[in-house]
């Protein structure tokens, strides 16, 4: 046997998380004494309450650590539906809890994916969604919309049939609202119209909605439709990782859809984790069966607010606008072709990625991990002090490329 062949040829076609992988990359700097500015992963920060802490500090003073029921508690996937008000639409038998948001991902994909099924995503698809695809032995495909950035990446119910027209075999739709890495956000009637498609073509639409209390400017998430019509096609995926302060370690997320696709996920689920930690579901059932405190979010709309006046008159740089999540999106192509201080000339969005780590310390996400080379994703979650220094070593570093 071949080196090349000891090991899976699927995992030679994704690279390791992009995201944890910055996170190593902040460690190491800051261990070496250098400056160091992290906009780069995903992660809430402050304390994590109390009451989720000591629910999951009690569960093991209580011995609550035997095996589970592999679909999750039952308190637990109750309080999902309160959470996401469906308990008139769906049972606790229509609930998976899991170990992440990501294996609800994994789960659906081997649970309705045949090998060389399509499966689309949106046109700026979070780094994990294609290694999980491919895992499962299905194609992903990315949805890339027709108007360009005067749609700013979003796709239409257009762009969403001329792909399924080109790829008989699509199984399922998913989307990210609102949106990692762009952090936009689909309305009511985009989230409807995109449904609509997938129940009018028999697939599923899979709304990956782990951001949806993190919505500004006093609007709210748009819900998708859920009726008769709609429930046999649709599946919802969401967990603990953001809408809480430092929770993205518990590893506890969940899935609601139809009956069928539901119990086939526990069956899958029963041979390879068995569910997740008792004690960790016991937290997550503390944060989610009190009434939501929004003041992390009112937090991160000042945050936001902060980055978008510190970044004004940046060379080089186009900055979306946010609406929701906690990150802004950053069209750096006017920098390609630039050349640093150093002689170097940049050309893709790794290169400006690396460009402002090596200059100014600023750790960004390439846009090429979310298959959007030209772009940089910043994460505002991150304390203010951060975002002003940060972005003003960054506006520093940007004026010195000729």
């Amino acid at each position: 046997m071949h080196d090349a062949e000891r090991i899976s040829a699927k995992l030679g076609k994704f690279r390791p998380s992009l995201t944890l992988e910055l996170k190593r990359l902040v460690g190491e700097r800051m261990d070496a004494g250098l400056p160091v500015y992290d906009f780069g992963l995903g992660e809430t920060k402050g304390d994590l309450a109390p009451h989720i802490r000591e629910a999951g500090e009690r569960a093991y003073r209580e011995g609550r650590t035997m095996y589970g029921d592999p679909a999750g508690l039952a308190e637990v996937r109750d309080a999902v539906l309160a959470w996401l008000d469906l308990r008139g639409h769906y049972s606790i038998e229509d609930v998976v809890i899991t170990t992440g948001a990501k294996q609800s991902l994994f789960n659906v994909f081997l649970a309705i994916c045949n090998p060389a099924d399509t499966v689309l995503f949106d046109a700026a698809p979070w780094v994990s969604y294609q290694p999980l695809a491919v895992a499962s032995y299905a194609t992903p495909i990315m949805v890339l919309p027709a108007a360009g950035d005067a749609n700013r990446l979003k796709v239409t119910p257009a762009d969403l049939r001329r792909n399924l027209r080109m790829r008989p075999h699509a199984r399922l739709f998913l989307l990210n609202n609102p949106v990692n890495p762009t952090g936009q956000l689909y309305s009511v009637e985009e989230v409807e119209a995109l449904l609509q498609v997938c129940v009018e073509a028999r697939i599923y639409f899979v709304l990956d909605r782990l951001y949806w209390r993190i919505v500004f400017d006093g609007a709210r998430f748009p819900e998708p439709r859920v009726d008769a019509e709609t429930k046999p096609w649709l599946i919802q995926v969401d967990g603990m990782s953001k809408n809480f302060r430092r929770t993205g370690g518990l590893r506890i997320g969940w899935s609601v859809g139809p009956s069928d696709v539901t119990k086939a996920m526990v069956n899958l689920q029963s041979h390879y984790t068995s569910g997740p930690a008792i004690p960790t579901q016991h937290s997550a059932h503390a944060a989610i069966a009190e009434a939501y405190d929004p003041e992390m979010v009112r937090d991160l709309e000042a945050k936001r607010n902060l980055l978008r006046r510190e970044a004004e008159g940046m060379a080089h740089v186009r900055v979306w606008p946010t609406p929701a999540s906690f990150y802004s999106f950053w069209d750096v192509r006017p920098t390609f072709d630039k050349t640093t201080p150093g002689g170097d000339v940049l050309r893709t969005s790794d290169d400006v990625a690396a460009y402002l780590i090596r200059e100014a310390g600023v750790v960004t996400a390439s846009g090429a991990g979310f298959m959007q080379d030209g772009y940089l994703r910043i994460s505002f979650a991150t304390p203010d002090e951060t975002i002003v220094a940060g972005v003003r070593a960054a506006k520093q570093a940007l004026a010195r490329l000729t």
